[in-house]
Formats: C-alpha cells, sequence, structure tokens
C-alpha cells in the first residue's frame, strides 16, 4: 500500500536547456522541507457602480503569477554538484591523481535556471506532482552546528508552477555520506578556529519583477545588483586577534571545510577573502566569554572571484 503521508515525498530538479521550458528531472535528492508554491495576483477595478456595495464577478480578473520558495537540505558526499552550480554559477571539474575523485570548482558565473519537481502525498497515497519551471536560486544559505549534519538552503524564484506533467521515478546515488559537524574545520589565514556554529549565505541580486504588457509570467531574472556573500560565526574569546582583525579592517583569508567522516576525501571547501564586522567581546554572565564575528567576502587582487568553492566527490559530472 503507498504511503500516504509526507513520508512519500519526493523532490527532483534538473538544469533547463532553455528558461521556464519542461524537462524531466533527473536528480533526486533527500531534503528536509519544501514550501515552493504558485502566488497569483488579483487585479480589482477601482470603478464606481451606482448603488453597488461589494465587489461583482466581473470587477477583477487575474494578474501576474510566479513561483517562490525554500528547499532545505542536508549536505551529502554525492549528487550536490548541481545544487552548488545552481547557487553560484560556472563549473571547472578536475579529477585527482587517483582517478576515482573528482574535484567540481565552482566561482561566481552566469547562473542557470531548473525545473524544479516536487511530488507531494495526498491521503489518498496518491503522489501529486508539483512542477515548477523557470527555478534560479536567488539567495542561498550553507550552515553548521555543533551535534546536527550540515544545512544547505536555497531560497528559489520561478515563473511557473503545473500539475500536468507526469510524476518523475525517483532514484537516489548509492554510497551517501552525511556531511556533519564532525568533519567540519573553520580556518582564518591559516590558522584554525573553534567555533560551534557558522552560517555563510549568498546573495545573488536577481531582479526577479520583470513583467511586461502582454503576457502574466515572469521573464527570466537578470542579476542586477552585486553578488553578497556573507556570514557569522562564534568562537571563544582567546586574545585579541580576531577583535583587532574588526578594529583595524583587516582583511584574511577564510576557509570552511566539510569532509567526511568514514571518507574525509570526500568534502565541500568554501574558500573566501573577507572582512571582518565583528563586535567588542561583553560579558554577561559567569560562563565562557564569547567573540561573535561577521563578515563579508570582498573581492581582492589576489583573489578576484571573492569566493570559491571545491566540491570534491565520486561524481564525474556536476
Amino acid at each position: 500500500m503507498a504511503l500516504k503521508t509526507a513520508l512519500a515525498a519526493q523532490v527532483g530538479l534538473v538544469k533547463e536547456v532553455t528558461y521556464g521550458t519542461y524537462v524531466a528531472p533527473t536528480r533526486f535528492i533527500e531534503f528536509v522541507s519544501e514550501s515552493m508554491k504558485q502566488e497569483i495576483d488579483r487585479v480589482e477595478s477601482k470603478a464606481i457602480r451606482a448603488n453597488s456595495r461589494v465587489m461583482r464577478s466581473d470587477d477583477w480578473a487575474s494578474g501576474t503569477k510566479g513561483v517562490s520558495g525554500d528547499v532545505e537540505l542536508e549536505l551529502w558526499n554525492k549528487s550536490f554538484g548541481l545544487i552548488f552550480e545552481l547557487m553560484i554559477g560556472g563549473s571547472a571539474v578536475t579529477t585527482t591523481a587517483t582517478g576515482s575523485m573528482y574535484t567540481h570548482t565552482f566561482t561566481p558565473g552566469d547562473l542557470a535556471s531548473a525545473t524544479i519537481q516536487a511530488g507531494v502525498p495526498d491521503i489518498g497515497g496518491t503522489v501529486r506532482p508539483f512542477s515548477y519551471t523557470g527555478c534560479m536560486v536567488n539567495e542561498w544559505e550553507l550552515s553548521s552546528t555543533v551535534g546536527d549534519p550540515v544545512m544547505v538552503k536555497l531560497g528559489v524564484v520561478g515563473q511557473a508552477e503545473t500539475t500536468a506533467q507526469s510524476l518523475a521515478s525517483a532514484s537516489y546515488a548509492t554510497g551517501l555520506e552525511l556531511l556533519t559537524f564532525v568533519g567540519g574545520n573553520l580556518s582564518i589565514a591559516g590558522t584554525g578556529v573553534p567555533v560551534n556554529k557558522v552560517t555563510l549565505k549568498g546573495n545573488n541580486g536577481l531582479a526577479t519583477d520583470r513583467y511586461f504588457l502582454g503576457s502574466a509570467n515572469r521573464s527570466q531574472p537578470l542579476e542586477a545588483d552585486l553578488r553578497e556573500y556573507s556570514g557569522d560565526f562564534e568562537a571563544e574569546f582567546t586574545d585579541l586577534t580576531a577583535y583587532n582583525r574588526y578594529v583595524n579592517g583587516t582583511e584574511a583569508a577564510l576557509v570552511l571545510t566539510f569532509a567526511g567522516v568514514a571518507n574525509p576525501t570526500h568534502k565541500l571547501v568554501v574558500t573566501c577573502n573577507v572582512r571582518f564586522d565583528g563586535e567588542t567581546p561583553t560579558v554577561g554572565g559567569t560562563g565562557i566569554v564569547t567573540q561573535p564575528m561577521s563578515f563579508k567576502a570582498v573581492a581582492s587582487s589576489t583573489d578576484a572571484s571573492a569566493l570559491t568553492l571545491a566540491y570534491s566527490t565520486p561524481d564525474a559530472t556536476v
């Protein structure tokens, strides 16, 4: 008997050839939650009709349409190349000396669109396909906290929703390993910093309001602002090093690594040149004094991209 709850749910995606043109999903990833939904504006008449007290059926019409929502995932050692390409842009793939591992390197580049399909089970046991075309990642978040898996959250904007497409048959990669805080490491200027949580966020600066006469659908969002990569972490107050970077405006290389425990060569390494926007450590009780730090990635003469993401995986292709 088919499951009749979200236990039967699925999420699949695929990169589109043409923006907004449906492609059957081929990549399926275990997910934590999704909030994709269609938004339809209503155009309402403001005209006065003698003795009318309420709006009539012919006083309104459907307006602009669009799609938005979040997809929340846990980070795995496989299947995430496409996710990172949608988040960051262009990629290059290099093969390690053994030939069994591949490193997909992503730096800010042209953003692709994708078709995302959510399989939503109804209480009768039928998984209903909600397909979203023209999906682009406008915002994203990578976070890690002691005790938890590494989390990836995608803030998606899209063009259209349909239930007319068939439900794609879900298949998942084998040999998966969950990447967690245990394989995590944060270093600044080459020195490891013990932290219990860290967050890195990206904003791709997309213009999502591209609507024109003749169509209710959103035209492809274009980059209309500088991309912003920022984050924060909290460390114990050990000395004045971090504080002085904040006060003196000293930039430094920040490297965030998440590696598998069983397979440490399977890993995600994020490298940024950052400016620190921290704060003065304060005493709020008898416990260990902490040093909260926020940061923002900035391009430099030695790191023009400001951010590089390297994903080492057995996957030969993105």
